[in-house]
């Protein structure tokens, strides 16, 4: 109970205290005049609520160190910590492929366009005078791709006139086939009283004996691709000129067209063109075929040589038309 009284005796002095007019401060009392201090009871001034704790601020990103520039080399600091090595910078995707453009592959050569057969042989019989006595032979042979030919000739004689004359005479010529008919390389003719040849450089636009030369001009043939250049022309009408190398000179012959004719034969009668020409002091009479097709398809039908001293020498085709060889 006296436990009880006191603090109720005490309760009742802090009461007192705080709703009393006046408080004298002890530390601030005046020696000569006290001051009263008056407390007025008002309410507390409210209290602001507390802020919300500000949220912590990130801590920025650790930026690691961008790999060096293949432009700027890496400075090392020498410490006992190993500096990771740079990445490689990515490496450029290449450019697109781009397709090549087609190549343009040179065009394929293409033959020149003949009327005479890949290969074949004609056999001449060679008389003598208007009688047609006959003394000897000639037999001619080609062979040709439609780009290069290659032509021989053997005549000789044959009978009696090979016992008391034996004579051989070979020929050969080879060369190209243009659109414009042959253009020969290298002629050869070869007899008992020597042998004769002609080369042709057409890069220089010359042709070669022994020991001299001749300005080649187009359309030059020897003395055996003659033959066969002017079956490839077929002239109908007026004249050829066409230069000849013999294997000892270079000489102008001028084909004349004499016309149409008709000539027998063991196999029949057929249809020629006439032409004429001179060599030196001989004439020679040449009748090219004249038909179409097969018929057109062979050297000429007859050839005519008339000498200095007017002795007449004929070759006659024999077998009608060409016998292709194999």
């Amino acid at each position: 109970m006296p436990l009880i009284l006191a603090l109720l005796a005490s309760t009742l002095f802090h009461v007192g205290v705080v709703v009393s007019p006046g408080w004298v401060l002890p530390d601030t009392l005046d020696s000569e005049m006290p001051q009263t201090i008056e407390a007025v009871l008002a309410k507390p001034p409210v209290q602001a609520e507390p802020a919300p704790p500000a949220k912590p601020v990130p801590k920025p990103p650790v930026r690691k160190p961008a790999p060096p520039s293949l432009a700027q080399p890496v400075v090392v600091a020498a410490t006992s910590v190993e500096t990771p090595p740079a990445m490689p910078a990515p490496a450029e995707e290449p450019p697109a492929a781009v397709s090549p453009a087609p190549t343009l592959e040179p065009a394929a050569p293409v033959a020149a366009n003949t009327s005479l057969p890949g290969r074949g042989r004609m056999r001449y019989v060679i008389t003598r005078g208007e009688g047609g006595f006959v003394i000897g032979q000639s037999i001619h042979s080609w062979e040709h791709d439609g780009f290069t030919y290659k032509l021989k000739s053997m005549t000789e004689t044959t009978g009696l006139a090979a016992v008391f004359k034996p004579a051989q005479v070979f020929q050969s010529s080879q060369g190209e086939i243009t659109d414009a008919g042959l253009r020969p390389n290298e002629f050869r003719h070869e007899r008992s009283v020597g042998i004769d040849t002609a080369s042709f450089d057409w890069s220089r636009r010359v042709v070669t004996y022994t020991g001299r030369q001749d300005i080649l001009s187009d359309g030059t043939q020897d003395l055996l691709s003659m033959y066969y250049q002017l079956v490839l022309l077929a002239p109908r009408s007026g004249a050829v000129e066409m230069p000849v190398a013999t294997g000892r000179k270079l000489g102008n012959y001028r084909f004349e067209v004499l016309g149409e004719e008709t000539l027998s034969f063991p196999t029949g009668e057929r249809r020629t063109i006439h032409i004429k020409t001179r060599s030196g002091n001989d004439h020679i009479d040449i009748w090219l075929p004249a038909g179409e097709g097969e018929q057109a398809r062979s050297l000429p039908l007859k050839i005519r040589i008339t000498d200095r001293k007017g002795e007449i020498y004929d070759q006659i085709a024999d077998g009608l038309p060409p016998t292709e060889t194999k």
